[in-house]
């Protein structure tokens, strides 16, 4: 068998020494080609059948090896990006908590203290006193004004007219498609338009696939607009016969946050039956000042960012918690809580959460991890709303804290199915987590997560996808990947650029944390050595998170 083994490779090696010359001549594809095969066939001559078999065996475990030791990697490579994710979040959640505490603390009737006071709840602003819709109206009007933002004499772009129209939401796509910026004065229009609709609707929609047939739910889009063209090519616009639900965090991170929302707020208005829009935990101003898009508004409206601001919050305090599609399948963006009441929820006043992270007038406990029982109405209310939008789902049975995040719980396959029986639905949709083919199943097949943004931590990290929902519960799963390019990564690229950007981004938080870091390397070093082991080093990084 070595003697065959040796003679098929040099008959490889002779075969592909004669394809490269042939390539260079000919620079044909189907004449390479056809090399390859006649060596495949000159390799099937020279072995037996039984020692064909061995050498594909051989073969085969190679390739299984190599591949795992690259799915490791990326593994590894995986678990430190969500590490720093979470923990990005983790940080901002305690920042929020600490304006609370301090805007609390100041009690005192001083001058000064009543100063200080006011600026930090302008900066934590909440709906303290709501009225009616005529009145919510003035109080927008207040800060937006029109008549101050004319579009540019110079501006020959894209015209946006009222009643929008399916031609123009077309031309909308290709307008953004081509990298122009849609003029300030219509993003406020559209957003007035939108928030003006939104309060007619409540607090958890719902959707149905009696007419249509099918429903397109979509997780995750994060700024990142290549993938919402994607599914709008892959699967069509929105239509009253084609009808999506958009499950939250469409701002934030990428770069095109302004561009996604004017197309699905567009898609809203001109489809408000079929169009469906849910709020993430980064529909939230705090944690846009933190994620990009603060940013993104004042790089392209310097000008008038503070009033897009200000109208974005507003609009994002109007936006759905969730939708019910035939009266069996839940859409949330986190997920639910052992406390979740749909019934509930559905009478609460979202308006006033106008950051879920700041807590409603009238609730004593502003622990946003406390998951005992609340002092008042109010928290028992928050706590709900915040589960909604930030919540993990587990393994393991039970419910508690988010420790990781900083916010909503981990809720167990008990949870989930006590929940959904509760409310008599079969399957809870939600997104709120990067996956690497984009979904993942768990609890049973009763929780599915759907994440709409591939590439999202670097080239070639992870598949985005989105789910098509049929009559009867049946589920089609669609993956894509958005890249500039027609070639298809390797494994070996694509995991190492996965793995070369998450060891940098550790790299530099581990040296911006160099001397917390040593202080706790000293507490697990005690010969005084100057060297710790793997196990100890890992204990040491997570204590300083």
């Amino acid at each position: 068998m070595g003697c065959n083994l040796a003679r098929s490779t040099q008959s490889l090696q002779s075969s592909i020494t004669d394809i490269k010359p042939a390539r260079q001549r000919s620079g044909k594809k189907g004449s390479a080609r056809l090399q390859k095969v006649a060596a495949a066939e000159s390799i099937k001559r020279d072995l037996g059948p039984n020692e064909l078999v061995k050498a594909a065996m051989v073969i085969q475990k190679w390739y299984r090896m190599y591949r795992s030791r690259w799915e490791l990697r990326k593994l590894a490579a995986w678990n430190i990006y969500q590490f720093i994710e979470y923990q990005g979040e983790h940080a901002q959640l305690q920042l929020s908590n600490f304006f609370n505490e301090v805007i609390g603390g100041f009690s005192g009737e001083d001058e000064s203290s009543g100063i200080i006071r006011k600026a930090l709840d302008d900066i934590h602003r909440t709906a303290r006193n709501q009225a009616n819709a005529v009145e919510e109206d003035k109080n927008v009007y207040s800060f937006v004004n029109l008549d101050s933002v004319p579009i540019p004499d110079d501006y020959k772009g894209l015209k946006v007219k009222f009643p929008l129209n399916r031609r123009q939401l077309q031309d909308l796509v290709e307008y953004f498609r081509s990298e122009e910026v849609l003029p300030a004065r219509y993003v406020m229009e559209i957003l007035l338009e939108t928030r003006k609709k939104l309060m007619t609707i409540g607090t958890i929609s719902t959707a149905s696939t009696d007419l249509s047939g099918q429903l397109t739910i979509c997780g995750d889009l994060h700024g990142k607009l290549d993938d919402l063209l994607i599914i709008f090519y892959k699967n069509g616009l929105p239509a009253s016969n084609n009808p999506y639900i958009f499950n939250g965090d469409f701002v934030d991170r990428g770069p095109h946050s302004v561009e996604i929302s004017m197309l699905l707020f567009s898609s809203f208005l001109l489809y408000p039956n079929a169009v469906f829009i849910n709020r993430g935990n980064h529909e939230d101003y705090v944690m846009n000042l933190r994620y990009g898009f603060v940013k993104e508004i004042m790089a392209k409206y310097k000008k008038h960012a503070t009033q897009l601001l200000r109208l974005y919050q507003e609009v994002f305090s109007w936006l759905p918690l969730g939708t019910i599609v035939d009266k069996r399948v839940l859409c949330c963006h986190g997920g639910i809580s052992s406390d979740t009441n749909l019934n509930f929820l559905k009478k609460v006043d979202r308006h006033k959460y106008i950051s879920i992270l700041r807590p409603p007038p009238g609730c004593v406990d502003d622990n946003i991890l406390n998951r005992g029982e609340m002092d008042s109405e109010a928290g028992k209310e928050w706590k709900q709303v915040v589960d909604l939008l930030w919540s993990d789902p587990k393994m393991q049975n039970g419910c508690e804290p988010n420790t990781f995040r900083g916010g909503g719980c981990f809720y167990g396959p008990d949870v989930s199915s006590s929940v959904l029986e509760r409310h008599k639905l079969d399957l809870l949709i939600r997104s709120h987590e990067c996956k690497s083919d984009g979904y993942e199943w768990t609890h049973d097949r009763r929780v599915l997560t759907i994440f709409s943004a591939s590439n999202y931590y670097e080239k070639g990290s992870n598949k985005g996808a989105y789910v098509k929902l049929l009559p009867g519960v049946k589920l089609q799963i669609v993956q894509f990947m958005a890249s500039k390019t027609q070639r298809r990564l390797t494994i070996r690229e694509s995991v190492g650029n996965v793995a070369m950007t998450a060891m940098h981004e550790l790299r530099e938080r581990i040296i911006g944390h160099k001397e917390d870091l040593l202080r706790e390397c000293r507490a697990y070093d005690h010969r005084k050595t100057g060297r710790l082991n793997a196990s100890p080093s890992g204990r040491c990084i997570v204590a300083i998170r």
